[in-house]
């Protein structure tokens, strides 16, 4: 038995047609916009079969129960604090467990780069069910965009709405960069030696350093790092270098021989070549730059 819709305690909007087509023009929300977006708590029978695919991607966040999904004759399960985002235009179906029905946060987006934030492989991701701050971030992105078309669809709610897409969408897709309002877990051995490098920022670092840090081989270490930041470690090292020597240009009246020291460079003219190499100007031309 199947149920398309009427899930008690259930709120759906589903922006009118003329609306996405006002929605494909204004410069703010062409780009990234919600065409759909609801709820539906403890969803008995609930079930979807679209042969053709959606016209836009589909968000469902399961925050309770369990479900399923199919896509290319792959079906997958799905259980509480799990995601996916299926692409336009891609043949699926998904549905409730019949024993443990899933609740779902649920959303369609569509715009110019909405691609962006579709992975090029589906996957059914996990959320970290310790991290409930992030999960009540989350929900309260949910709510902040459902809670603003609910009054309307004024070009501001609709405008607001689009910002907060950008950002519930970027928590889904940058995960551990979202998780670093929360302390570092001492597990992500990526995570741990960037903290590291931040805590010895004023010494010289060396690879082999950083790979027994963590414990692992430097084939490994660096291997790693690099999948996970695009940077080599001492690259990323150098770069928050110059990060830190760019705050102290903004908030000390220290000289670039100081700067040079206070970050254990060989020597003022070498840090001001890395400098340039990374921030396109020298120290002197950037403290002169007007920020802010």
């Amino acid at each position: 038995m199947y149920k398309k819709e009427g899930f008690k305690g259930q709120r759906t909007i589903v922006l009118p047609h003329l609306v996405q087509v006002e929605l494909c023009i204004y410069p703010l929300t062409k780009l990234l916009f919600v065409t759909d977006i609801g709820f539906y708590p403890n969803a008995l029978y609930h079930y979807r079969d679209r042969p053709s695919g959606s016209e836009q991607n589909i968000l469902i966040y399961c925050v309770d129960g369990e479900g399923w999904v199919e896509i290319n004759n792959n079906n997958r399960k799905v259980q509480k604090n799990q995601f996916f985002i299926i692409p336009a235009n891609v043949p699926h179906k998904y549905g409730a467990d019949s024993s443990a029905p899933w609740s779902i946060q649920w959303l369609h987006f569509s715009g110019i780069i909405s691609s962006s934030f579709v992975q090029e492989k589906f996957q059914v991701f996990n959320i970290e069910p310790d991290r409930t701050p992030e999960i009540d971030r989350r929900l309260r992105l949910f709510e902040e965009i459902y809670s603003n078309l609910a009054m309307g669809f004024s070009i501001e709610n609709l405008q607001y709405s689009s910002t907060c897409l950008w950002y519930l969408l970027g928590t889904f897709n940058f995960m551990s960069q979202f998780k670093r309002l929360t302390p570092v877990h001492q597990n992500d051995i990526i995570e741990k030696s960037i903290m590291y490098m931040h805590q010895h920022i004023d010494k010289r670092i060396y690879l082999p350093e950083l790979a027994a840090y963590c414990g692992l081989s430097v084939a490994h270490y660096s291997l790693t790092f690099k999948k996970r930041t695009s940077r080599a470690p001492i690259q990323y090292f150098n770069k928050l270098k110059i990060q830190s020597a760019c705050q102290m240009l903004d908030h000390t009246h220290m000289h670039i021989k100081e700067i040079s020291f206070q970050l254990d460079f060989e020597d003022q003219f070498y840090f001001s070549r890395v400098f340039k190499k990374e921030m396109g100007i020298g120290p002197l031309e950037y403290r002169k730059k007007k920020k802010g």
